[in-house]
């Protein structure tokens, strides 16, 4: 996250919590969702969110959630409280929502005050010691598609393709992926896009997939469900669909959920064979310790790995990230996480910059300079984190970053993490 501005800090605030996803809304406080107003919800009000607010204070928040993705991907700034912390605020209060600060301030604060919006995503994004850095943009609408573009972003790297629904529930066919896709192509234009091929999970049934049993937070989800009839009939109209478009745009292909190098062959296979003569770029998502850990062989048979960080949390620390009773044993300013990825990243080696990060991680406050040190050098983000994401990285440098990767590793605790990104105060 962008740094902020220092006259936040003197601010007369009404709560103070994580940031999760930046920009400014002014409003009252309500219990229910109104286009002028700012929801203040815990985390099962997600679920049936039918209006987009003017800006949300959540409580009792599982931040890696499906639930909570969907509304990052709204781009509503939001502030993730806990629930001691919402206690002083009452209904009907009229209040600003800083949502890059992670702050909520009377109505009576002036725009001057708060967190300025950066410029958009400069062409070629640099450290402030000039190490290149790809940002690009995790979408699942068209019009996303069109203001990644509009705000410098390098490439869609990420098209969430499961919820491309047509209406009524009916089961997506070739020709209804033909037209989303189309439209999320031509809307990134001349942008590279990679979609990710259909991920079912247990908080991911449209109504179409209703039927299908349940398969677990660690069981049978993203290829893992490929075997299954319905599953594999939609991915086939998807890749008939893709051999229609990718004569006519620059787009890769994402595996969901790749555990294994026989797994990855076995659906570069399909894939190749259903999008002939296109010679399409297919690559693993790799979502479970075990995968990533393989992440150099993975590397040696595609040219480009993703990184599902989101699952990759849930797999080490065996916590269901859609439960909201587990959001505490999905820290992410525990040091174990950026151990693991700091091993990975030297798996990687020299071929680091074709693993492309994908998840909340990177947004959150403070995170990002620590990726960097790490090694990483390649990031699929929700449109609204861009510009704050690139400004970030312009003020940093590869020095200060390694330095802080390698304190964050070896601190002994989340407590100890936050402290030494200066969040000492966050939820």
């Amino acid at each position: 996250m962008a740094r902020l501005n220092d006259m936040t800090k003197i601010l007369p605030e009404l709560a103070r919590g994580l940031g999760f996803v930046p920009g400014i809304a002014r409003g009252p406080i309500r219990r229910e969702a109104h286009a002028d107003a700012i929801l203040l919800a815990d985390h099962e009000a997600l679920g049936s969110l039918a209006t987009s607010p003017a800006g949300c204070i959540l409580t009792k928040a599982a931040a890696f959630s499906h639930a909570s993705i969907a509304l990052l991907s709204r781009g509503v700034p939001t502030v993730i409280l806990d629930a001691d912390q919402s206690n002083g605020l009452v209904e009907g209060t009229a209040v600003v929502l800083d949502g890059a600060a992670g702050r909520v301030l009377p109505a009576s604060i002036q725009a001057d005050a708060l967190t300025p919006k950066p410029p958009p995503v400069p062409a070629s994004l640099h450290t402030g010691d000039g190490e290149s850095v790809a940002l690009r943009v995790s979408v699942r609408a068209a019009d996303a598609a069109r203001v990644a573009r509009e705000q410098g972003a390098a490439a869609v790297g990420l098209v969430r393709s499961e919820f491309l629904l047509p209406a009524h529930g009916r089961i997506p066919d070739k020709h209804f992926y033909v037209q989303a896709f189309e439209g999320i192509l031509a809307a990134a234009a001349p942008l590279p896009v990679t979609i990710r091929l259909l991920d079912l999970a247990p908080d991911k049934h449209p109504a179409w997939a209703a039927g299908l049993p349940d398969t677990g937070a660690l069981g049978r989800h993203g290829s893992r469900l490929y075997d299954d009839p319905l599953v594999r009939s939609v991915l086939d109209a998807q890749l008939a669909a893709l051999a229609e478009l990718c004569p006519r745009y620059p787009v890769r292909l994402l595996i969901p959920n790749v555990g294994t190098l026989a797994t990855l062959t076995h659906w570069q296979r399909v894939v190749k064979d259903a999008t002939q003569p296109c010679n399409v770029v297919v690559g693993p998502m790799l979502e479970t310790v075990g995968a990533a850990l393989l992440v150099d062989h993975f590397l040696a048979e595609s040219a480009l790995v993703g990184i599902g960080l989101n699952d990759l949390m849930q797999s080490l620390y065996g916590a269901d990230r859609d439960m909201p009773q587990l959001r505490d044993e999905l820290d992410p300013y525990a040091p174990s996480v950026y151990r693991l990825l700091g091993q990975v990243a030297r798996l990687a080696g020299a071929d680091v910059d074709r693993v492309q990060l994908c998840g909340i991680l990177p947004q959150l406050p403070g995170v990002l300079p620590v990726l960097l040190g790490l090694g990483y050098r390649t990031f699929s983000v929700d449109v609204a984190h861009a510009p704050y994401l690139a400004q970030t990285v312009a003020t940093r440098t590869c020095t200060q970053d390694r330095a802080l990767a390698d304190a964050v590793t070896a601190a002994a605790s989340a407590r100890e993490v936050r402290s030494l990104l200066g969040l000492a105060g966050a939820s």
